[in-house]
């Protein structure tokens, strides 16, 4: 079931903490909202379950907007848990499940085989069936929680919102939780949005995730496009690596404080530093033409028939590997800002395709045959299937590597020139040389 916020602003009296957001849930998914306190991760959340009327927006139950529905309607198609939930003194646990049962019954109660189901499912999966004669107010906070995801499991909504359901929780309960989350997911294809604060449960269990910060959207997306190491500065405000996780493969954040941090390995910070160990350095930077490809180095780019892709591997290796086709195989996209290489069977490295996956800095080298310099670009890759992109080439491919250019370079080649296997080659025609290009790299500086 779809459920979307279009251009919503929501406030408590006069102080706006979402302002014009516009947000959708993708149906049959789990989806995380993430950010720092007082973002208004559970404003969003309670806006789109109506516990809060919008200033100004809306929001859309599968195209009808939540403040049309009675209640009793909107309460059997979406459950909301709230960050805080109160019970009535005295209340038994089985008293409060029993209560997410309402919405499907009649005005006067009436208790059925259905709903004693539905209630004996939910506290067995949250494992609170036991404590089911216990008032709530005497259970402890992680108890009270799993009783609180119990009754919202009951209610059996094909929409299901929580704010911060793994609070209180210990770190079993809380992966038994979203675990929980995910069967019900899978199982019954229910739409799930839940507030997290821990960015790593959220990347290893969500679907989509929605990064606020200040009541706006920063990132959305899979986790792998959100949970960048930039983007986890901007959103939370410090520095950190991000690294697979090695149980699921999915972004994994290690924050960087102030204090118990690996120094960094020696090296050089300048030029002037390399000329104090060696004479003549090597000139291997002939130009820096800046975070695009302008369009001469287009032109040394679509005379390349060979390109040397080069990604770093989790253990801190390389893999390196060519990709050959006709001149011209590689597009230029977006006024040289990116890059697309056809990806074919014939041509394909999967550990390099799995490296680019799960670290998307990537360099990618252009030769051209007879030419001793090379063009060299480093950004951050991703692969993709999205046929706009494959259909860039009159035989798309199955997939497609898509480069967001950071840097470019003119190099010269000597070790190229030294083995005599590529440099000996038939020179192409018309290929920008060192001087062309670095022309253009001066040009390209003073535009920006």
């Amino acid at each position: 079931m779809s459920l979307r916020a279009e251009h919503l602003t929501l406030r408590y009296d006069d102080r706006v903490v979402v302002d014009g957001l516009s947000v959708r849930l993708p149906a049959g998914r789990i989806t995380a909202i993430v950010g720092p306190n007082a973002c208004g991760k559970s404003t969003l959340l309670r806006g789109l379950g109506r516990l809060i009327a919008p200033a100004a927006g809306r929001v859309l139950l599968e195209e009808t907007d939540v403040r049309d529905l009675p209640a009793r309607e909107l309460a059997r198609r979406l459950g909301m848990l709230p960050q805080t939930p109160v019970a009535p003194e005295g209340i038994t646990v089985a008293d409060l499940v029993e209560r997410g049962r309402s919405p499907h019954q009649g005005w006067f109660g009436g208790r059925t085989a259905a709903d004693d189901a539905a209630v004996a499912r939910a506290m067995t999966a949250t494992g609170v069936l036991e404590l089911a004669a216990r008032p709530v107010d005497e259970l402890s906070g992680g108890q009270r929680q799993r009783v609180w995801i119990a009754m919202i499991l009951a209610q059996d909504t094909p929409t299901l919102l929580l704010d911060e359901p793994t609070t209180y929780l210990d770190m079993a309960h809380a992966v038994e939780v979203l675990d929980l989350l995910v069967d019900r997911n899978l199982g019954e294809g229910t739409t799930v949005a839940v507030v997290l604060h821990d960015l790593d449960l959220a990347a290893r269990y969500a679907d989509h995730l929605v990064a606020l910060r200040d009541g706006a959207v920063v990132a959305e997306g899979t986790p792998a496009e959100v949970v960048t190491e930039a983007t986890v500065e901007r959103v939370f405000g410090i520095p950190a690596r991000v690294v697979p996780d090695p149980v699921s493969g999915t972004p994994l954040v290690v924050p960087v404080g102030r204090h118990r941090v690996a120094p960094v390995p020696p090296g050089f910070a300048s030029e002037a530093d390399l000329r104090e160990v060696v004479d003549e350095p090597h000139p291997l930077a002939v130009a820096k033409v800046g975070d695009r490809v302008d369009p001469t180095a287009a032109e040394f780019v679509a005379a390349a028939p060979l390109v040397v892709l080069a990604s770093g591997r989790t253990d801190g290796g390389m893999d390196v590997s060519p990709r050959g086709d006709a001149a011209g195989f590689v597009r230029v996209l977006d006024d040289g800002r990116r890059l697309a290489l056809p990806e074919r069977p014939g041509n394909r490295r999967i550990d390099t395709l799995r490296n680019v996956v799960e670290r998307p800095g990537t360099g990618l080298l252009f030769l051209v045959p007879g030419v001793t310099h090379v063009l060299r670009v480093s950004g951050r890759a991703r692969v993709v299937d999205d046929p706009d992109v494959l259909g860039l080439w009159e035989d798309p491919p199955p997939l497609a590597l898509v480069v967001d250019v950071e840097d470019c370079f003119v190099h010269c080649s000597r070790a190229l020139t030294r083995a005599g296997l590529w440099t000996d080659a038939t020179p192409a025609t018309e290929v920008p040389g060192t001087k062309a290009l670095a022309e253009a790299a001066v040009a390209a500086r003073e535009d920006t």
